[in-house]
């Protein structure tokens, strides 16, 4: 979230910004709540820019309430990337984005905070579609589970959809997170994503208000995303408590695909492995020749877990574990170093998990950075954004993705 809204609506932004759209902001908000009187939008631009910009330079508690709340999602999308969003968004719904224009009627560039202004308060359907899909790149904790089958296609009917969105709505109420819930649907290629926005746990704060200290309570948002490949048959649920995601996960393969089983499969969360690292050993290193435009890939933390096998059951359970960093990608030598006799095995070690970090092309002089948690047997967490593909075949092509037998993942459901 945009914490500081100072540092949005900065002097720069009052100086510019269309005071139409402004008037209307502060319009929204309850007569006796604004914080100022309307009629200051009638006087000359020059004075109602300079005392704009001396309201909003007091203190953020005499900011009214909902407006602090508007501007917070405003701030959100008023980026670079966000006007990428909003204007990707209106072309899919039909709509143009005028530009400003100055005092002689000439069109201005488009400026962020404006595009998110004006859709905000113009095009509501736009800017929610391009929060929803701000959840979705920003979610790095997710649950993935694998199908029981490949290049199974879901159901996107509206009798579908008001299925999916009817159970949802059910199992929100029943967690006690309120009958609110919106679904945004988007095909991005070859994934199915879904934003569903709910009401999150009631907050309850000590305020100060009238100079009086006193309680107030909210119902902050919350957005759980989904997203299905029919190509890979995997479904990753984010943005909810953890208890809930199979069960989202299991509500979108009722309803979507016709089968409550699909993320059910015994092998559904065998996903992710070290083994290969470790048949290599502490040499170990990522091959990132197919992709010319990643320039590096750092290993830069790995935890390696000293294991026993419990006589009674057979399973194997860590003892005790060592943990290496390095920032600049030995983590695995560093690990040789803290234990000269580390080795891989039954009764010994095994890698619990693997941070590494990869340093994608840009068109500037700056490299993006990506940092890639692997976690065997279900944890692949990073960020999800236009990386995403390239991030999965790299694990891939190193022996880090589990290859699934189709065929025996469906007769051991059955």
């Amino acid at each position: 979230m945009a914490r500081d809204l100072k540092k949005f609506v900065n002097p720069r932004f009052i100086k510019t910004i269309d005071l139409n759209l402004l008037r209307r902001l502060f319009e929204r908000q309850p007569v006796d709540k604004r914080g100022l009187d309307i009629a200051l939008f009638d006087c000359t631009d020059g004075d109602v820019r300079k005392d704009l910009l001396e309201f909003f330079s007091g203190p953020k508690g005499n900011f009214p309430k909902g407006l602090v709340a508007d501007l917070h999602r405003i701030a959100e999308l008023g980026t670079e990337g966000g006007m990428r969003l909003l204007l990707e968004q209106a072309e899919r719904y039909d709509i143009t984005i005028a530009p400003p224009r100055d005092s002689g009627g000439h069109p201005l560039p488009l400026d962020p905070k404006y595009v998110a202004l004006l859709t905000f308060l113009d095009y509501r359907d736009v800017f929610d579609a391009a929060c929803d899909l701000t959840m979705l790149e920003a979610r790095a904790s997710l649950l993935e589970l694998a199908g029981l089958g490949e290049g199974v296609e879901p159901r996107l009917d509206e009798l579908a959809k008001a299925a999916f969105e009817r159970l949802t709505k059910e199992m929100l109420a029943r967690e006690l997170q309120g009958d609110y819930c919106r679904v945004g649907w988007y095909e991005d290629d070859d994934e199915i994503n879904i934003v569903v926005t709910y009401g999150a746990t009631i907050t309850v704060l000590e305020v100060i208000e009238a100079q009086k200290e006193t309680l107030a309570s909210f119902q902050p948002i919350g957005h759980a995303v989904l997203s299905y490949s029919p190509m890979t048959g995997r479904v990753k649920v984010g943005g909810i408590a953890k208890a809930n995601k199979a069960e989202l996960a299991g509500i979108f393969a009722t309803t979507m695909l016709g089968r409550s089983d699909f993320f059910a499969g015994a092998d559904s969360r065998n996903l992710y492995t070290l083994k290969h690292v470790e048949r290599i050993g502490l040499g170990f290193a990522f091959d990132h020749a197919f992709d010319r435009g990643i320039l590096r890939v750092q290993i830069v933390e790995v935890q390696a877990d000293g294991i026993a096998t419990d006589s009674r059951t057979g399973e194997e359970k860590a003892q005790w574990s060592l943990l290496a960093r390095d920032g600049k990608g030995n983590a695995l030598a560093r690990l040789a170093e803290i234990s000269h006799k580390l080795v891989f095995g039954p009764d010994k070690f095994r890698l619990g998990h693997m941070t590494i970090r990869i340093h994608f092309a840009t068109e500037g002089a700056k490299a993006d950075k990506v940092t890639v948690k692997i976690k065997p047997p279900d944890t692949a967490a990073f960020k999800r954004h236009i990386y995403e593909g390239r991030i999965m075949e790299l694990l891939k092509r190193n022996g880090l993705c589990h290859e699934r037998d189709i065929t025996e993942a469906a007769a051991a459901a059955q």
